[in-house]
């Protein structure tokens, strides 16, 4: 069993001054797989005097010396590509094709933000003032496990690329892929103090971080239960804040929708990283005449997926995290059950193959009533929610009558018509008959209460910046 017991400070690996600890299992064979170590607050206190120290003259290096630091870590991050691949496989049991595309492209942020420094408009002149775009700092960043290395490399690319430092807490059930992401970090020499990382749980150290008075920004990725309370922290002294956080994204069918071909496309997203993703499409929205047919398809379609050990290539529902997420997931079942929505398929109980792993049967319910908890809440699982509509006045109400506004889906043979409907609706990304766009690094972020700023390309680069005025 793997020990991580080493937070990664002004370029060093240091020793965990505590004797508190959690042990991880891998969640396909509930194996102990590793024990981390958890910090106490003074370290991570020390991360951050490093991180306002090193910022001093960070900031002041030239947009050449920091494009080659972005080059070496992509460049070092490739030659360990398949080690991280399987390191988030084990320990978060991620489909092994969906965290080998996530993986490819979170290590080429480093190549677009590089990129995009070549024409980044630090300065603009006119006639009487100048205006300067400069790097806001300390940059607190505090990452989910869903998506670990994606969640590591898009803030730390855009935070380098404005001469910002940063002190990360990661989630601490992805300790070991976090420690092969510092190992990679830590060969490609970045300069002491730039990225600091101190373990721990948000209670005990992130807690500081979002109050700590040297810390400029902070960056969430996370519940809005959480996002909440960072809210709150950080108005304590004014820190900038992005803050991407929970969804219950609508999926519509309009009526002239080709229900056959785009079924499938509806349960990846619904089922995108076994239902552990923020933008998952849990709401899917059905013309009332058609709903028979989509239940037909609905039940045709789960009965193709393979579910099962993520490893294997054809699989794409592999286990919940962990215990806690398993509870929490089948209490949501049972809550629907209770509720009164009616059971399609799936339901309370592991899939029935597996004697070990936290399997969760994927679930469709039918609701016809809004109100329903598991229709308003996010539940992170492989649970989706089916609502019938009467018309598409109706269909836009009902995906717009939701606390959260991160994601939408809809499907259309008509993509003018498509694009008319996605405009109205209340969410910071819509994508149009897919589930997984191929647009390169579009704005990402949330409306209403799933978060405050955008993430991606340009946009994460804009969210790390103060912008200057001097007049003449």
């Amino acid at each position: 069993m793997k020990i991580i017991d080493q937070n990664y400070i002004n370029g060093e690996f240091k020793k965990i001054d505590s004797s508190k600890s959690l042990t991880l299992k891998n969640p396909t064979t509930e194996e102990e797989i590793a024990q981390i170590y958890l910090s106490m607050p003074s370290e991570m206190d020390e991360a951050i005097h490093c991180a306002a120290t090193t910022f001093e003259s960070f900031s002041k290096t030239s947009i050449q010396e920091r494009m080659e630091i972005l080059q070496h870590i992509h460049d070092e991050l490739i030659k360990h590509e398949e080690r991280l691949i399987d390191l988030a496989v084990l320990e978060f049991g991620a489909t092994i094709t969906t965290t080998r595309r996530r993986t490819k492209n979170a290590i080429n942020l480093f190549l677009a933000i590089k990129e995009e420094l070549k024409s980044y408009d630090f300065i603009k002149k006119d006639d009487y003032s100048i205006t300067i775009k400069e790097g806001v700092g300390v940059i607190g960043v505090i990452i989910p496990w869903n998506a670990n290395l994606a969640h590591l490399c898009s803030n730390i690319a855009p935070a380098i690329a404005l001469g910002c430092t940063l002190v990360i807490k990661p989630s601490e059930f992805n300790a070991l892929e976090t420690q092969a992401f510092l190992e990679c970090l830590h060969r490609a020499n970045v300069p002491k103090g730039v990225v600091n990382v101190v373990h721990g749980t948000g209670e005990s150290v992130g807690e500081i971080l979002t109050k700590h008075p040297l810390v400029n920004a902070i960056s969430f990725i996370g519940s809005t239960k959480t996002g909440k309370k960072i809210f709150e922290n950080c108005s304590k002294t004014i820190k900038r804040m992005t803050l991407e956080l929970g969804g219950k994204s609508p999926t519509i069918l309009l009526e002239d929708a080709n229900l056959a071909k785009v079924i499938p496309h509806v349960l990846s997203s619904a089922y995108s990283n076994s239902g552990q993703a923020c933008h998952a499409g849990s709401r899917l929205l059905v013309p009332k005449a058609k709903l028979n047919e989509v239940k037909r398809l609905l039940l045709e379609t789960i009965q193709k997926l393979t579910i099962g050990d993520p490893k294997n290539e054809e699989t794409k529902i592999g286990p919940m995290i962990n215990q806690t997420q398993f509870n929490t997931v089948q209490a949501y079942i049972k809550s629907g059950i209770e509720e009164g929505a009616q059971l399609l398929c799936g339901g309370l109980g592991r899939v029935q193959e597996f004697e070990k792993g936290y399997f969760v049967k994927p679930t469709v319910f039918i609701c016809h009533d809004q109100t329903l908890k598991i229709v308003q809440e996010e539940i992170f699982g492989p649970v989706l929610c089916v609502l019938p509509y009467e018309s598409e006045q109706e269909a836009l109400s009902m995906a717009n009558d939701t606390l959260f506004g991160l994601s939408a889906y809809v499907f259309s043979s008509d993509e003018t018509k498509a694009y008319e409907f996605a405009k109205q609706i209340r969410s910071g990304r819509v994508l149009i008959n897919t589930a997984a766009s191929k647009a390169k690094n579009p704005p990402f972020g949330g409306m209403k209460q799933s978060g405050l700023g955008r993430m991606g390309g340009r946009y994460s680069m804009d969210a790390f910046c103060e912008i200057k005025s001097i007049l003449f």
